[in-house]
């Protein structure tokens, strides 16, 4: 009988200091199968719960810089006969929550099961790209590609997710013997093995998503691995524990250490609350109930606005993986003629349109890969007319035109000292190289009810340009339409949308390359540079990732210089959370929600 009590007794204790904290999210998970997860069943909020679970061979640090994840080091591309390999040597100290291992026959398995099977959906893309994956050995295998493509390499294949083989091998078994194999296999709602401590728990339809520890800290093998940051750009990954330590070649990991990342998890329970609206999530927040709001697009200005100086709320504003931007036709007179998209860039004053007309609600961007997506930014790179005041804007972009040929009937008379009113004489009467009025130009635009941050921008660019002369009308325009005009009629002169874009910028072939023309590819602009082609092609079968950085640099300053796009401005990542719970840091691209809350990182502040 003492035995009972004092083993009650010691479950009343772990109940009494088991740590709990609450998330905010807005749906209800849709499945709970990884096939199905990475296949038609995506979703944020399935992502958010449970994709953080599965292990990769690769992954990216905060800074975007590739490192291993279950591999033990970075993979060479190596040229075989006619094919190209990759010889991936895992990680020895890694296990599933199951207590299995991971070995080469998960990795083996989870490549071949989505090949085998035919899996649906794009998230599992980088597992087709393979012609064969073997094991070597238990903590070797060995990839086989008929094109080296690097890029799609490194980070599509060997980023993909890894399962748990000795797990769903008996599952994938059964359905192969199915009348559908796949619709059975994906239709399996299991909580499988996770490679880390915490895992799905109690799932409650409407209401809450449960997350538990499964193991113990100290039986939990990432338990206290470091990830070290270190100011002149090194990183270290060390696990105390298990012995594995990796780090940087270039540059070596030394000097004073920027930031020190460890692993948890940190806490007992993560219970994910689900709310029908973020309104009543807000409320939830201020009041307690929960410690973070979890959203994949963050909040709004006036929702921040609602939340600042809250008693123990925080809110943080990161750059968001995404750009808008201005478009030319550069098959058309006269957005095919340099200077001219040149001096529509030299007018567009970023900073005032993001800090005054938008009032801190957008971030200037002179490239389309944002700053904090520091390994691939090229910070050389300026916009037009960058540090200028109006007055000397309205003069860079008259000579500009000028050097091309321009002439007005009335040339604009301009004083760059009358911050004011720089404008003394409006230029009129526009006429191209020949002698020929400049036709009309119609700007393109999302209105106001559907994105008032472009409906702005395109009058400023529209005033500023009619200040010189240049005869370009705005039309606000329903988003549709202007899809329609620029993707698959190609027909337009200017317009202004937005993109949202990977970490990665494998986007540049998609958006700029001469073989992405609309309307079969996103090439709107027309854009036919040889020199740019060669630089994607370069950076897309690039040998080493220096090499594929040093390409992106140098397409990023030709873009800058060529204008198929003007880049303008992306949104913050505003996101809020309780001082009641600490992250192991929330500044970084995309914001804390591009880390799923830190499940294994987060803390409860005492």
């Amino acid at each position: 009988m003492k035995k009972v009590l004092v083993a009650l007794f010691v479950l009343a204790a772990l109940s009494l200091f088991a740590v709990q904290i609450n998330y905010g999210i807005f749906a209800d998970l849709t499945t709970t199968n990884i096939w199905n997860l990475l296949g038609s069943g995506s979703s944020s909020w399935n992502f958010a719960v449970q994709l953080w679970k599965y292990p990769s061979l690769l992954g990216m640090n905060k800074e975007g810089q590739l490192i291993p994840s279950a591999a033990a080091e970075i993979p060479k591309i190596v040229k075989e006969g006619n094919m190209y390999t990759v010889t991936v040597k895992l990680r020895k100290d890694m296990r599933w929550s199951n207590g299995a291992p991971f070995t080469a026959d998960d990795v083996v398995f989870t490549y071949s099961t989505v090949k085998e099977m035919e899996i649906p959906g794009g998230n599992w893309g980088g597992a087709y790209e393979p012609e064969k994956v073997e094991k070597i050995d238990q903590w070797t295998v060995k990839f086989y590609f008929k094109e080296k493509k690097t890029m799609t390499i490194y980070y599509d294949t060997l980023m993909t997710a890894i399962v748990c083989s000795n797990y769903w091998k008996p599952i994938v078994d059964k359905a192969k013997k199915q009348k559908d194999p796949v619709r059975w296999l994906l239709s399996q709602e299991v909580i499988d093995p996770g490679i880390t401590a915490l895992n799905l728990g109690k799932v409650e339809k409407g209401a809450f998503v449960q997350v538990v520890k499964q193991i113990a800290n100290d039986k939990y093998w990432s338990y206290g691995e470091k990830n070290i940051y270190y100011k002149n750009g090194g990183f270290s990954i060390v696990n105390p524990k298990t012995g594995f330590k990796w780090s940087t070649d270039n540059p070596k990991p030394a000097g004073d250490v920027a930031l020190e990342v460890v692993n948890g998890p940190f806490v007992d329970t993560i219970v994910y609350k689900i709310y029908g609206n973020k309104q009543v999530a807000i409320q939830a927040l201020i009041a307690g109930d929960i410690d973070y709001i979890f959203n994949p697009v963050g909040l709004t200005a006036g929702e921040a606005e609602q939340l600042k100086g809250q008693k123990d709320i925080k809110v943080v504003s990161n750059p968001q993986l995404g750009f808008r931007y201005l478009a030319f036709n550069m098959r058309k007179f006269p957005m095919n003629v340099k200077e001219f998209r040149q001096a529509i860039a030299a007018l567009i004053d970023r900073d005032f349109i993001c800090n005054q007309v938008l009032q801190g609600r957008a971030i200037p961007l002179a490239t389309p890969v944002p700053p904090a997506n520091s390994f691939w930014y090229n910070s050389a790179v300026k916009t037009i007319g960058e540090g200028l005041s109006m007055g000397e804007r309205y003069q860079l972009a008259v000579s500009l035109l000028k050097k091309a040929g321009f002439k007005w009937d009335t040339e604009p008379v301009i004083d760059p000292k009358d911050t004011k009113n720089p404008i003394k004489t409006p230029g009129k009467g526009l006429k191209g190289p020949d002698g020929k009025a400049v036709p009309t130009v119609t700007l393109m635009s999302p209105g106001m009810d559907y994105d008032p941050m472009r409906a702005q921008t395109a009058m400023y660019i529209e005033q500023w340009a009619k200040n010189i002369g240049i005869p370009l009308n705005l039309k606000l325009t329903d988003f549709n339409e202007i899809v329609t005009k620029a993707f698959d009629d190609v027909d337009f002169d200017m317009y202004m949308l937005g993109w949202g874009i990977g970490r990665v910028p494998t986007y540049f072939k998609s958006f700029w390359h001469s073989s992405e023309m609309a309307p079969e590819g996103f090439n709107t602009p027309g854009y036919n540079n040889p020199e740019f082609d060669a630089l994607v092609e370069e950076f897309e079968y690039a040998d080493t990732f220096e090499q594929a950085r040093k390409a992106i640099f140098e397409a990023q300053r030709l873009l800058a210089e060529d204008l198929p796009y003007i880049i303008l401005f992306t949104n913050p990542m505003i996101e809020a959370y309780r001082t009641s719970i600490k992250f192991p840091f929330d500044n970084m691209l995309d914001g804390i929600q591009g880390y799923y809350g830190f499940p294994e990182g987060v803390r409860k502040v005492q």
